[in-house]
């Protein structure tokens, strides 16, 4: 990754989880980290059921010095994304039958910081028991939370920025392509 990349994900995750922490109205606890995916910072907190919940903030692709021009697409994991993966719960948070939200988004980094109140709508509706989607702020590939929950979702800026000769040929024309292309 370049040095500006790094730089340019460093702010926009301090921003974020900034901002989330504050739509979330809940004591969180943000981790220090780099930008490399073996070490990259998140923001948790404990929910109603007493379960850990985080969202980190990282490359999905960015620039580096043998492609220099590829573009710097972010990825936000929630309760998901670099194999991390939320404690156990309690035996208390198990006697709800409410399953752990867990997503991916692929976006822009002009368009990270407009999801901070969906996102966290998104949650809150959900711990209380809602499977009501809201509007996104920006155009994303789903129509259902089922589709999110099993897919995640891209921006439309996202997939019209993602390098197609990343994609290797066997996928061009699957099943892959088709969701993350509508």
């Amino acid at each position: 990754m370049t040095p500006e990349a790094i730089r340019t994900i460093s702010q926009i995750r301090q921003e974020f989880y900034t901002l989330f922490a504050a739509a979330i109205d809940v004591s969180v606890s943000i981790t220090k980290g780099n930008s490399y995916s073996s070490n990259t910072s998140k923001i948790s907190w404990i929910d109603r059921y007493e379960r850990l919940n985080y969202v980190c903030v990282y490359a999905h692709t960015a620039p580096d010095q043998l492609l220099p021009e590829r573009p710097l697409i972010l990825r936000l994991g929630i309760n998901r994304g670099l194999g991390l993966e939320p404690a156990k719960r309690s035996k208390e948070a198990q006697q709800s039958d409410q399953k752990l939200l867990r997503f991916e988004l692929t976006l822009l980094p002009d368009e990270i910081l407009s999801f901070v109140p969906w996102v966290a709508d998104l949650l809150q509706s959900y711990e209380k028991g809602s499977s009501a989607i809201g509007s996104p702020p920006c155009l994303l590939n789903f129509d259902t939370l089922d589709q999110l929950l099993l897919h995640g979702a891209w921006t439309q800026r996202a997939t019209c920025a993602f390098p197609k000769d990343m994609l290797d040929e066997s996928l061009v024309e699957s099943e892959f392509l088709d969701r993350v292309l509508s």
